[in-house]
């Protein structure tokens, strides 16, 4: 990954050993609200036909690490991209680090028959025959021999855009389902098995909790897993996932770091007040930045070449002590508008 490298993009090595850019490109675009298209005021869902454009830019910025999922309908577009810049020798697959994520519930408005499991209605055999095929759709999709890293894309049913369910302080944990547990861990074992074969290099979750997690390794996961992906920011951090990830040297990486515009990061008054500090950077890159100097991975959406490239170099910017601790006050369990991991059985 020397590539990512010199774009001053660091890398950070997971339990196996694996090096994965900490930086990533997200290819889910989409609506949450009606409007955002002038041709079809009524669409809510994903827009994967902007893919092309939003993964060549970010190529061409020096981002090395490209994050899709199943769900997303955007493997074809990631795939189309990658092939055109291996056929004119402008990268190898190995300079790509290619995420992606299967075992997603079914989602309203968002999520067809063919991308997600309907995990709740299927027995725990079924569950883990359509993991399998949903791999392997994956691979056929992306055009590649592998991922670099596979993860489950939520713990049970109820999770996804369209599921929104409320974030306040001192949410209580919902009691685990028995059988959403065992289904966790049919699930666990196919990505343990195309593991086994290289064609993930590392596998793990997202939106798992700690509890989540503490179970899949009791009830008998061979692998722990190696990332765990979910909703961080300024102002939203799972300390006690947080917390157990690190203890068991599961990386976390952050999805939403900017809340989609929804948390308004650009209007804060702490986050301008650092962002001047530093030769007026952006809010945003403070944002970024602080989650980078935590050692968290970062996967973000932008369509904006520009953009990417200030991403880019918010990887350099080295907040004070200080500033993380004026940063770290603004937590307050705020989201976008996802479920949070505790609603999850």
């Amino acid at each position: 990954m020397s590539d990512a490298i010199n774009n001053k993009i660091p890398t950070i090595t997971l339990s196996n050993g694996v090096q994965m850019p900490q930086l990533a490109l997200g290819t889910a675009p989409l609506s949450s609200a009606k409007g955002e298209t002038s041709t079809n005021l009524n669409f809510t869902g994903f827009f994967p036909e902007q893919v092309p454009h939003s993964v060549n830019s970010g190529l061409s910025s020096g981002i090395r690490h490209i994050d899709t999922a199943l769900i997303y309908r955007s493997h074809t577009k990631v795939a189309h991209v990658l092939n055109t810049w291996f056929m004119e020798n402008k990268l190898n697959r190995e300079d790509v680090f290619i995420t992606s994520k299967i075992y997603h519930p079914p989602s309203i408005g968002f999520g067809m028959n063919c991308n997600t499991i309907d995990i709740d209605n299927l027995s725990i055999e079924e569950v883990e025959r359509k993991v399998h095929d949903q791999f392997e759709t994956s691979l056929n999709e992306l055009g590649v021999g592998y991922v670099d890293l596979m993860l489950l894309h939520w713990p049970s049913a109820g999770g996804g855009a369209g599921n929104q369910s409320s974030k306040e302080e001192g949410e209580q944990m919902v009691k685990i389902n028995p059988l959403n547990r065992a289904k966790r861990l049919a699930a666990w074992k196919v990505l343990e098995h195309y593991y086994s074969l290289g064609w993930a290099r590392a596998i793990g979750v997202s939106n798992f909790h700690e509890v989540h997690l503490k179970d899949l390794l009791y009830d008998g996961a061979s692998i722990k897993p190696h990332v765990n992906q979910m909703e961080t920011s300024v102002y939203i951090q799972h300390t006690k996932t947080i917390q157990y990830c690190k203890d068991n040297g599961i990386q976390i990486m952050a999805f939403s770091p900017f809340g989609r515009g929804v948390m308004k990061i650009e209007d804060d008054e702490i986050i301008k007040s650092v962002a001047a500090k530093y030769n007026n950077v952006s809010p945003g890159q403070v944002a970024l930045a602080y989650l980078i100097n935590l050692g968290y991975a970062v996967s973000f959406y932008s369509s904006s070449e520009e953009r990417m490239k200030g991403n880019i170099e918010a990887c350099s910017l080295k907040l004070d002590s200080d500033d993380m601790a004026n940063l770290s006050s603004l937590q307050r369990s705020a989201s976008w508008g996802l479920p949070s991991p505790y609603t999850l059985s």
